[in-house]
């Protein structure tokens, strides 16, 4: 038998999203029959699976159970780290992810970007895994391997609902400054796009495919020279590789890009700068609508700038 007591960040979520967390290879069907059976308790009474968990809530295990003992703290402790934070509080972190740079943990034994902030909170003392459930601070938003730009780490449960649903409705608009091949109209672009996950790559359609969803892409802030564009992207809908396949469609591929670029101008670029990446920033960020436990964000920009090279590229070709 086995007592656990509801911390702050696992409070605010239901009772089966938290066992699925906390329990190791137990189907969620057997954590139903369990909480059915009175196998799993909270506060000594039977519970409903929809129950909404309370700080000091005490979940009772009456039989023995397997939990989930990875040690959080071994990818992170005494890593050698670097860090740039573009903004940060008591909720929120908002780092600098770099050109070739995963953000979340893989299979691999490759450093991230969430094992660098979560080595930074834990060496000030705001995260401890110790005392921590099953929460980690986390991040709400995400970037392609190769592209540059700000991730908004959660640094309670409370705040990570809040953000996530905030992005998930519209409510946090992300930017993204890139150097296109051609010109391009300013304007809001609608298309299709539909994802191969065999080979990582979307495609995009003027009309609907199966199985294919809606994307919409607005550019704004062109500056044009010769065949090359300097653009801002305001991202309405937020698909998997939605930039840079749906530029590439409209015959404006950013210039770098591996996957959906020009072969011949990415070499032009690879030999004169060393460029291996997409020339492709997210670096911009405006709160507009906030719940109340982050309503002091309301209104706030927060800009990171641009990286050295897409600055000297961004020169050599607008001359500015």
């Amino acid at each position: 038998m086995k007592e656990i007591v509801i911390r702050e960040n696992e409070a605010g979520q239901r009772l089966d999203r938290f066992l699925r967390k906390y329990l190791l290879n137990m189907s969620l069907g057997n954590i139903y029959k369990a909480i059915r059976k009175k196998e799993i308790t909270v506060n000594g009474n039977k519970s409903s699976e929809k129950y909404i968990l309370s700080e000091g809530d005490i979940i009772k295990f009456n039989f023995k159970i397997e939990v989930n003992k990875e040690d959080k703290k071994l990818r992170f402790i005494d890593i050698d780290y670097e860090i740039d934070t573009a903004y940060e509080d008591e909720n929120i972190l908002v780092a600098v992810k770099g050109a070739d740079t995963l953000v979340h943990p893989d299979e691999g034994k490759e450093l991230t970007l969430t094992d660098a902030v979560l080595a930074y909170l834990y060496d000030k003392g705001e995260y401890n895994p110790e005392k921590e459930v099953t929460f980690s601070p986390s991040p709400c938003n995400r970037l392609d391997r190769n592209t540059s730009g700000l991730v908004i780490f959660a640094k309670n449960y409370e705040t990570l609902k809040a953000v996530n649903e905030m992005i998930r409705d519209g409510k946090i608009k992300k930017y993204y400054s890139a150097i296109v091949k051609g010109r391009i109209a300013e304007g809001i672009y609608k298309a299709y796009i539909l994802k191969d996950s065999k080979t990582n790559k979307s495609y995009v359609s003027k009309d609907y495919i199966k199985d294919s969803k809606e994307i919409e892409t607005r550019i704004i802030n062109i500056e044009s020279v010769g065949q090359f564009s300097h653009i801002d992207i305001d991202l309405i809908t937020g698909r998997s590789h939605q930039i840079r396949a749906h530029l590439s469609h409209l015959g404006n591929p950013i210039l770098g890009d591996p996957k959906y670029g020009d072969k011949k101008l990415n070499s032009f670029f690879l030999n004169k700068y060393g460029l291996t990446n997409q020339l492709l920033i997210a670096y911009k960020l405006i709160f507009t609508d906030c719940p109340n436990n982050l309503k002091y964000l309301e209104g706030k920009t927060i800009v990171m700038p641009l990286p050295p090279l897409f600055k000297k590229i961004k020169k050599d070709i607008f001359k500015f």
